[in-house]
């Protein structure tokens, strides 16, 4: 037989995670009534029979007996691996409780060490390389996001980090914060490579603006100068229009100057008995 040995720290009320002696490989242990009353030793018959005398000589009012939640009777709809396969892929304990009928304490022993799991690859991606069109970035991935939080005036600490499988079974990392009323959510797809490099590629536009270096700084909009009334500023800006197209239309068609007309030169009483010429064209300067 194998020896196997408590993990204590990985171990809570509802299940207990064992590893093997040269720590290759990790079993969890769901600890349910059946375990309970396994472990806890049962009183021996004699001892049984007092403790029925003593209640019989001293009877106590009878208390109205609670409820159980059939919840905690209810058979699983769906095997171990599956339901494990389910937080895997993203699901919640409390969404796969509401789907088998039973208690979310029924489905936190099966959950425990995938949560583990999506945890560590949360963190691991924390210190990927995020690829952009030049190729991977110098920084990692939180030094970037907490530059473009700031930028932002919103801090990385707040934001949720987690994991998940899709269906190609690639990790996707997956960061949400509350921006308002709304959530935004930002994915990549985490890819480790040999010699323990780490990448991140973003998965969806938001996660592509939070890596971009020119959005970096978002855009901020100038106020107006002065502080007239919209009536008259939008009265300015239509004469200027107008001023604009006159000008522009001018610019483009000019139309041709008129020619000055020359002023009739009346010839003189002698000029006209002599028979003279008068000359109509002007010196030369």
């Amino acid at each position: 037989m194998r020896e196997l040995r408590l993990i204590p720290e990985e171990s809570s009320a509802t299940s207990l995670v064992l590893a093997s002696d040269d720590g290759q490989e990790q079993f969890f242990l769901a600890v349910d009534d059946a375990l309970r009353e396994a472990l806890v030793e049962k009183p021996e018959p004699a001892e049984e029979a007092e403790v029925v005398e003593e209640v019989q000589e001293e009877p106590k009012p009878a208390r109205p007996q609670k409820e159980v939640d059939p919840r905690l009777a209810n058979p699983l709809k769906m095997r171990p691996r599956e339901i494990q396969e389910r937080l895997r892929r993203g699901a919640t304990i409390a969404e796969l409780a509401e789907e088998n009928g039973v208690t979310e304490s029924r489905i936190e022993p099966f959950a425990h060490p995938v949560l583990l799991e999506r945890s560590r690859i949360a963190n691991m991606a924390k210190q990927s390389n995020p690829v952009r069109d030049d190729g991977p970035a110098q920084l990692t991935l939180w030094e970037i996001l907490a530059t473009a939080f700031a930028a932002r005036g919103m801090e990385l600490q707040d934001a949720k980090w987690d994991a998940y499988r899709d269906t190609a079974n690639q990790w996707v990392v997956k960061v949400s914060w509350e921006s308002g009323l709304s959530e935004q959510v930002a994915e990549w797809n985490f890819v480790l490579h040999g010699a323990g490099a780490k990448t991140t590629v973003a998965r969806n536009s938001v996660a592509a603006d939070l890596i971009d270096p020119n959005f970096s700084k978002p855009v901020r909009s100038l106020s107006a100068v002065n502080d007239e009334p919209e009536e008259q500023d939008s009265e300015q800006v239509e004469q200027a229009e107008d001023n604009n197209t006159v000008e522009g239309d001018f610019l483009q068609h000019p139309e041709p100057a008129q020619k000055r007309r020359r002023k009739a030169v009346t010839p003189s009483w002698e000029d006209v008995l002599l028979g003279v010429r008068t000359n109509t064209k002007r010196p030369r300067s």
